[in-house]
């Protein structure tokens, strides 16, 4: 029976590597389970990862997972350490279990202080009950570890487990940029992709020229292309991309622009990055700040379309200050990658037993 238990949502290309690499590492004392194969806003197809793993039952509504049947995969498992990704109701079952049958918690995020700060009353309560509880701390990155921090969770039980991509499927390309600007993600109003056009729009009027690449699917489609053709801006909508296809695209492309009104990370960031492509955004992504770095590597930059589309024109009439955005890019982006965030989730364990109370 394992020793570590994870509880998550559902499967996600970005985590099977580092799943793999946990369990080899556990000596596959180590077990995965998902409330769900895949839920409604996701297209993904990919390979699962060879590691244990169990799903339940999908009764989950929308993105709410609550399924009791948990209980009963626990009873089996009986893990010393559960690990948990977030405060579904399946999730806190498996928390209530884990006091019950004194197993070590350890909560998993990828949120950060700022897509978490308007919480509910409710839902900062059960964190602070959740967090009270647990032994140690996982976080995608600087902005999880802000979270914690504003739960008075000390530095010592914080851990880092990095979104990360496989980089070396992203080849760095200096020629053949067909497109001035690309966006890649859901066609959704959280996404900004209205915001994208219209930066776009600008650029065109500033430099007489924008193509634009623009990948993903969603509501917003038919207008964001309507509105392309209204500015007479030349682009390339293919819709939503495969995993397996995704590297081809990003190299075609200088610039990689990611708008959000709250991504907790924004792993489209690492896909731009890893092709060496530079990255504007804005501090609402968790990726500011920590994979994109203002002025290194790209620009963070407050949502307003005159900034935006000033910057790119800086940077893009720049080739030598473009070259070196582009290096760093590619050189930062590498840190970012499965074994680093295995590790993280390997040293909060291993604190976990070795600080057992």
């Amino acid at each position: 029976m394992p020793k570590i238990l994870c509880v998550t949502n559902m499967p996600v290309p970005y985590r099977e590597k580092v799943h793999e690499i946990v369990s080899q590492t556990l000596n596959s004392d180590y077990l995965v389970i998902y409330c769900a194969k895949l839920e409604p806003n996701r297209q993904w197809k990919f390979k699962y990862g060879n590691y244990d793993k169990i799903f339940l039952a999908d009764v989950s509504k929308g993105y709410i997972h609550n399924n009791i049947a948990i209980w009963r995969a626990l009873n089996r498992s009986k893990p010393e350490v559960i690990i948990s990704t977030g405060f579904n109701p399946t999730m806190l079952y498996a928390f209530i279990w884990s006091i019950l049958h004194r197993a070590k918690f350890i909560p998993f995020t990828d949120g950060t202080y700022d897509s978490e700060k308007k919480l509910s009353l409710i839902h900062g309560l059960v964190r602070k009950i959740v967090f009270f509880k647990s032994y140690a701390f996982i976080g995608a990155g600087n902005g999880s570890s802000q979270l914690y921090q504003s739960y008075k969770i000390p530095n010592n039980k914080i851990f880092k487990s990095c979104l990360a991509i496989d980089n070396s499927l992203f080849k760095k390309s200096t020629s053949n940029k067909e497109y001035t600007l690309m966006f890649s993600g859901r066609l959704v109003e959280g996404k900004m992709p209205f915001f994208f056009v219209e930066v776009a729009r600008k650029v065109k009027e500033l430099t007489g020229n924008c193509n634009v690449l623009i990948l993903g699917s969603g509501e917003l489609a038919n207008e964001i292309g309507a509105m392309l053709d209204g500015y007479k801006i030349s682009y390339n909508m293919p819709g939503f991309i495969d995993q397996k296809q995704l590297p081809n695209f990003y190299p075609k492309s200088k610039l990689f622009l990611l708008p959000t009104k709250g991504d907790a990370w924004g792993i489209v960031a690492n896909e731009a990055m890893a092709a060496g492509v530079p990255v504007i955004t804005c501090e609402e992504a968790g990726v500011a700040n920590d994979l994109v770095i203002d002025n290194i590597n790209g620009y963070i930059l407050p949502l307003n379309v005159d900034i935006w589309a000033e910057m790119i024109v800086k940077i893009l009439s720049n080739d030598e200050l473009y070259a070196e955005f582009a290096k760093n890019a590619y050189t930062h982006v590498q840190k970012y990658n499965f074994k680093s965030a295995a590790d993280g989730i390997i040293d909060a364990i291993d604190f976990t037993f070795a600080n057992l109370k």
